[in-house]
């Protein structure tokens, strides 16, 4: 049984990197969010989930040359969690979603204030460690030397 993972958000970071066979890999990132209304308050709240996305090959070429930060993008993969050991020997844990077809750019909707969604940035930036990937992640290894 094949299991799918379907997202609609905006793109945060992206990078693109090689593998030791000058395979492309590209690592991104995508804000989901929610908004509810508070009970106690009667506010609207925000709340933005950060996903971390990896496509390889052609896909990856196209994330990279293709979308921009703040593009809304719809996404379909499949779930994988990755378990290696840090320096201290303790068990850690990275959920990333394998993007196996092209993202699909969404076309223009408006937010609540009326500016274009392509043209709104995300609220927040990835404040979740492994997520700013010009720094090593919590792992104290670089995530190509992982095989997948």
């Amino acid at each position: 049984m094949y299991q799918k993972t379907l997202l609609i958000g905006r793109i945060g970071q992206k990078q693109l990197k090689y593998t030791g066979d000058q395979k492309p890999v590209a690592i991104f990132s995508i804000a989901t969010t929610k908004s509810y209304k508070d009970k106690q308050s009667g506010d609207w709240v925000e709340q933005t989930e950060w996903h971390r996305l990896v496509s390889f090959n052609k896909c990856a070429e196209h994330v990279s040359e293709k979308l921009a930060p703040g593009d809304v993008v719809q996404v379909e993969g499949e779930l994988r969690t990755r378990k290696w050991q840090d320096k201290d020997g303790v068990d850690r844990f990275t959920t990333e979603i394998i993007v196996n077809d092209f993202p699909k750019k969404l076309p223009r909707y408006y937010t609540k204030d009326g500016q274009s969604a392509t043209q709104a940035q995300p609220s927040q930036q990835p404040q979740a460690v492994g997520q700013d990937f010009n720094q090593p992640n919590d792992s104290g290894i670089d995530d190509f030397d992982i095989p997948f």
